[in-house]
Parts: structure tokens; sequence; C-alpha cells
């Protein structure tokens, strides 16, 4: 047998070096462009199925079509309660007791049972008395004594949000009647006379306070909170007064609240509150 390497036959095309640029040599299976007739088809390898097999189809991959949404309905507008001295949360709390806070010369910590059941955001059973109690913090000290402040009936806000006043959370507060200042006079002044407002004899801690004209009902409050931004107190509160029989009660013409009219502030079945001594002065 003569050696391939020194024979002058021609190498077969599956042997042939493969030449950068050209198509990869097929299997020697598989027959190549210069073994195939020119003139005979393979059937079972037609020229349009291999293009077809080595080049990418020009026409475009249709995406599916999602299902347009269906438009939300609109959000109802919010219910806004009109403004009402009835948004007020005002009930008879009783002052279990008071000491001097630990972290301001200015204050009170008194411990007050309002009738709130067990378990209320912002409350806790007092250990001596097992009575649901809030803890409330009041600039009384130096305008009140301290002793005015033990085993005491007095009315409380309680749906004021709570603050932290020097490490402690006041959860509601005490109303007060003070003079009203004159032009140029500080409203917060360490000398202004200050008296309690209190309930009318035979209330009891929890029992819903309310000015004659707005009284509570369906649609009518209190707001379970207060909210600062709306400024609702704000708005309400100038509108309470002391009146010369010493009673007190609640002026609308000088508030937000819609009308002119005014109304004793009460404990329904019990009677008026009232102030010990303070005509003509404004409460909070």
């Amino acid at each position: 047998m003569s050696d391939p390497a020194s024979s002058g036959t021609s190498t077969p095309a599956q042997h042939k070096p493969l030449v950068v640029g050209r198509t990869k040599p097929q299997s020697p299976s598989t027959p190549t462009p210069s073994t195939m007739s020119s003139s005979t088809p393979t059937p079972a390898d037609p020229p349009a199925a291999a293009a077809s097999s080595s080049t990418p189809t020009d026409q475009p991959t249709k995406k599916k079509e999602k299902a347009p949404k269906a438009p939300k309905p609109p959000k109802p507008a919010p219910v806004v309660a009109p403004l009402s001295p009835a948004l007020i949360d005002l009930r008879v709390g009783h002052i279990l007791r008071a000491i001097a806070h630990p972290n301001a010369d200015s204050l009170y910590v008194s411990t007050i049972a309002m009738g709130d059941p067990e378990g209320t955001e912002f409350t806790q059973v007092d250990e001596a008395t097992g009575k649901v109690v809030r803890t409330v913090c009041s600039g009384l000290n130096g305008l009140i004594p301290l002793e005015e402040l033990q085993d005491r009936k007095i009315i409380t806000v309680a749906n004021l949000k709570p603050v932290n006043m020097r490490s402690i959370k006041s959860c509601a507060m005490v109303l007060c009647a003070s003079p009203k200042p004159k032009e140029g006079e500080d409203a917060h002044g360490p000398d202004r006379k200050v008296e309690f407002v209190d309930p009318p004899a035979g209330s009891e801690a929890g029992d819903a306070v309310y000015f004659e004209g707005w009284e509570y009902g369906e649609g009518k409050g209190p707001e379970k909170q207060l909210n600062p931004k709306k400024k609702q107190w704000e708005a309400i509160q100038p509108g309470f007064f002391t009146d010369d029989d010493l009673s007190v009660g609640f002026d609308a013409a000088v508030t937000e609240v819609e009308g002119d009219k005014k109304g004793k502030l009460m404990v329904k079945g019990k009677g008026y509150c009232s102030v010990k001594s303070l005509k003509g002065a404004g409460c909070s």
C-alpha cells in the first residue's frame, strides 16, 4: 500500500483542513456541497429546509396582548365631621392621687380613673385600687396646692393625642379655668389664678360631659382622638368660658363652629359644671 503523503491522489473532502471564514466541515455521514450532485437534490434534506435551519427567521414574534384593565372605582370621599364641641371627649375624672413631677418643677403627675374599660389604649390597672386609670401631667404646680388634687372629682379631656412631658406620657388633660389674659399678658404666667372645673354632685368617673345644644349622639362625636394637624381643639377651645353664675359654657360665636348659640357644660341628669369663684374666665 502506498503512503498517502506521497500519493498524487487528492485528499478526500472530509479530510481537508479547516479554512477560516468557511463553513464548518460536515460529518462523514452528511454529504457536503462538493460531493453532492447539483442536478439531483436530496429529498430528505431540501435546500430550503437547510437554509431555514441555519438562518434565523425574519418574522417578529408577536406578543400576547393583555386584556385592558378595568378602571378602579373612585374612593369615596372621607366623611368630615362638622366642627363642634361634641367632637371633644369630655368626661368626669376621679384623681386618686397626685405627686410632683420628678423632672419638672411646674408639673404634677396624677393617677386618674376616667371610666375606661380594662385594656383600653393608654391605660393601666392601678395596683392600690384595682381601677383602670390614666397617667396625666398638668402644669399646676405652684398654681394649685398639691393637696387639692388628692381624691378629687374633676373634668377631663380624654381624646387629645398623648404627649411625653419630661419622660412621662400624659394621656389626658384636666380642664381648668383662669382669667383671660389682657393684651400683652402671659396666658401661662406663674402668678395667674387657676381653678378646677368641677362636675355636679353625684357625678362618677367616666360620666359623659357635654354642652347643651351639642349633645352626643350618632354621628355627633366625640372623636376617638382629635387630630393635631386639623387643629380641632385649638379651633373649639376659645369658646369655653365661665358665666356670672360661675357655670361653664360654650360660645360658638367666638370660634369657627357654625352658628352663634351658647350652651352650658353639664352631666346629664346630674346638673351643670362650675368653678369656685372665677367669672368671665376662659377654660383649658
